[in-house]
Formats: C-alpha cells, structure tokens, sequence
C-alpha cells in the first residue's frame, strides 16, 4: 500500500504575531498651545511646592490644567501626566544648552532663535522685580554688530553699560524713596473706626431682618401643621360616620335575613299543624 503524501500546492497558512494585534499608537505632537500651556502649569505647580518634585497625582494636576486651558473636552486625546513629564524634561535640556550657546555667544539674537526661552528663562529665575529684569532685549543689534571684529564687540559692551546704569538708578530711586503713606494710615484711625460702627449697625440690621424672618417662617410653618393636622382630624370623622353607617346597614340586612327565615319556619309548622 502507498502512503499517502500531502499536497504540495496547498497555500501555506498566515501567521499572527503579537506585533501584527498589538500596534503601538504613534503620539500626537505637542502643539504651540499645548507647549505654553504646560509651561505656565507646571510653573504655578512647582511655585506652590517651593520649587520640589512633582509627584504622579499632581503631573496628574497639571495635565488636567493643560487640557482644560486648550479647551479640550472628553473626546479630545489629550496629554497623559507621563508626556508632559517628558515635555518638560526636554524643555529644561534645551533651555540649558540655549543658556550655555547665549553665554558663549554673548548675543541677545541666540536667546531668539528659540521661542520658548522667555518662558523657561522665567521659570527657572522665578518672579523677579522690574528693576532686576535685563534690559538687554530692548535694545536692537544693528547690521554692523553681525560683521564681526572689533565693531562687533562695542555694542555689547555699550549695551551692558547701559543696562548696568538703568538697574542702579531703579535701585537708587527705590532706596532713597521715602514711605508716603504712614500718615494716611495715621489719619484714617478715625474712619477705620467709623467703618467698623457702620459695619456692627449693619450687621444689627441684618440680624434683626434675620430674625423677623425666621419668625415670619415659624408662623407660616404653624398654620400650616395646624391646617394639615385639621385635614386629618376630617378625615378621621369621616371614616368613622362611614364605618358606623356600615356597620348600621349590616345589622338590617342580618334583621331581615333573621326575620324572612322565622317567616318561612312559621308558615311551614302552621301547614303541618293543619293537616
């Protein structure tokens, strides 16, 4: 007997990796709202911690903060608390090699080229006041600073003289400023005071309204258990008059039954005490 091969022109059978089910989605891109967004939230965020780590439930925070600042709803895919985490580790990395290319450069054009460096240069300073801020920004670089050489050097040198001289005449004025409202506070014990009278006689009023409301309230709530427990008491005699008047009807329809079968007993002894 032959044994039997298996057929060499049956099509092979595909095969199902996990790979082929199991696509990784491809991430969407942060956009230029999104970026400011999570900039600005991470920045309260941190500020309110003190400048600590973030912990998961509050990269939690944030992101929620992020979506609901773009106007994101439900069916919007929005950033996980795990992707503006990453966010802002990158931001941070760009920030500091912009900050080391603008300190080695020493131009106010390097600082430009990235349009997040304001806002992480914030970030990391924190809130400053005006008379600490650079003054560098606001002074334009002319064609010839890009030539390079001596001409170029002169500007920078200029602008550093300048923004040395802003910052302590701002500071010098604050210094030598004196304190102008001491005697408004002086003079406005008087009017403290009658504010706080004004205030307690406001505050009588106001309770004695409360208080003759409260008693309006307690009168409309009395008439009112009073009505309703009157309803009742109706109710409760009307139930009686219709039980009594059943009770009453009972006892006839018991008197004529009784009565009809004494009737019936009457006639029969008479017929056979006839025959």
């Amino acid at each position: 007997m032959a044994a039997t091969t298996p057929s060499s022109s049956s099509p092979p059978k595909p095969t199902l990796t996990l790979s082929s089910l199991t696509k990784k989605p491809q991430p969407i891109p942060w956009t230029h709202q999104e970026t400011i967004n999570l900039i600005r939230a991470y920045q309260e965020k941190w500020y309110s911690l003190k400048r600590g780590p973030l912990r998961g439930s509050q990269w939690e925070e944030v992101a929620v903060v992020v979506a609901a600042r773009c106007g994101y709803d439900y069916n919007h895919p929005s950033k996980t608390a795990l992707q503006c985490r990453h966010k802002m580790e990158k931001l941070r990395q760009r920030h500091r090699s912009e900050k080391h290319r603008l300190t080695a450069t020493s131009s106010a054009v390097s600082s430009r080229s990235w349009q997040y460096f304001r806002l992480m240069d914030d970030l990391e300073r924190g809130p400053l006041p005006i008379s600490a801020r650079p003054v560098l920004h606001n002074f334009p670089v002319s064609d010839e600073d890009s030539d390079g050489g001596e001409r170029g050097k002169k500007p920078s040198v200029r602008s550093r003289s300048l923004k040395h001289s802003v910052r302590s005449r701002s500071m010098n004025n604050i210094l030598n400023q004196k304190p102008a409202f001491t005697n408004e506070i002086d003079d406005g014990g008087d009017d403290d005071d009658d504010e706080e009278e004004e205030e307690e006689e406001d505050d009588d009023e106001e309770e004695d309204e409360g208080v003759t409301m409260m008693k309006g309230l307690t009168a409309e709530l009395r008439g009112f258990a009073e009505r309703i427990v009157g309803l009742e008491n109706m109710k409760m005699e009307m139930m009686k008059e219709t039980e009594r008047f059943r009770l009453e009807m009972e006892n006839k329809r018991i008197r004529m039954i009784l009565e009809s079968q004494w009737r019936i007993v009457d006639s029969i002894g008479k017929a056979f005490g006839s025959s």
